[in-house]
């Protein structure tokens, strides 16, 4: 009878903890697939494509976006405080597995944009392309500086007014 309340109490707690975390993850994609819509505006608003080009780009540079982030995640994982901890007191031996493993994955990153650059060009101007990057370029600095005014300043004190130049 112990047994079996100690396994309904612990399949109670997993079922409460699971809520929360699977409630998480759905906000975290709602967000995410807002900031890809926002993107996709932000890139039109740039790139000024025509039909006929926004047809090629989108499928293309999707296809590159997902190879992108996926090397990206690769080479900058999330990683916990006891990862962290391991990583921090590696041998000799598995740190330099550890680098070569992340300078192989920089060469697979920058293949991937070599490859894709080649593609981009093919179906856009030269200069929609470099618009392309500069775009992709203004958009982090956009997001970043959204979420830094998202945050609270320390002790709640107003930002100082910024001096023009």
């Amino acid at each position: 009878m112990k047994r079996l309340l100690f396994f309904v109490l612990i399949l109670v707690n997993v079922s409460a903890n699971a809520a929360p975390a699977s409630q998480q993850c759905e906000q975290d994609k709602e967000k995410w697939e807002k900031i890809k819509a926002r993107k996709v505006a932000f890139f039109a608003s740039k790139l000024d494509l025509t039909v006929a080009e926004s047809q090629a780009f989108w499928p293309l540079y999707n296809e590159y976006s997902e190879k992108r982030d996926k090397l990206l995640f690769e080479l900058f994982p999330k990683y916990n405080d006891e990862e962290i901890n391991r990583l921090m007191n590696l041998t000799d031996k598995e740190a330099a597995e550890r680098m070569d493993a992340y300078f192989e994955k920089q060469n697979e990153l920058n293949a991937l944009e070599k490859e894709y650059n080649q593609k981009f060009r093919k179906i856009l101007p030269e200069h929609k392309v470099l618009r392309m990057y500069l775009a992709e370029m203004l958009f982090r600095k956009e997001l970043l500086e959204n979420l830094r005014e998202s945050r609270p300043n320390k002790n709640n004190k107003p930002k100082p007014p910024v001096k023009p130049r």
